[in-house]
């Protein structure tokens, strides 16, 4: 689903300019639910790092809930729960992207 102007505002704003084009890229491939406001949380969520931005998408298409509660302020956590969370997640995240798989004795 094409990327509304509020999205792109914010991936502007989020992302270097020299990501732009692959963000509004991944961003398209994702036509679930609540399209607008999942783009949107997952910019927001991603802290303008490419890896993070995938992995929230993949999740998305799985539960688009989830991305929506960790994107946008739920109100039934405290800010700092939610923020803790958030950053949780993302540490996670930041530790396992793209890391090789271990090498097994059969290799």
């Amino acid at each position: 689903m094409a990327v509304s102007p509020a999205t792109r505002q914010l991936c502007n704003a989020t992302f270097p300019d020299a990501e732009a084009e692959s963000v509004l890229a991944l961003l398209d491939l994702y036509a679930g639910t609540e399209c607008e406001r999942v783009h949107q949380a997952v910019v927001r969520l991603s802290g303008g790092r490419l890896g993070r931005l995938r992995m929230w998408l993949d999740e998305a298409k799985r539960n688009p809930e989830t991305v929506l509660w960790f994107g946008e302020s739920p109100s039934d956590v405290s800010h700092d729960t939610h923020a803790f969370g958030v950053e949780f997640i993302n540490g996670f995240l930041d530790r396992h992207l793209d890391t090789p798989a271990e090498r097994t004795d059969d290799e």
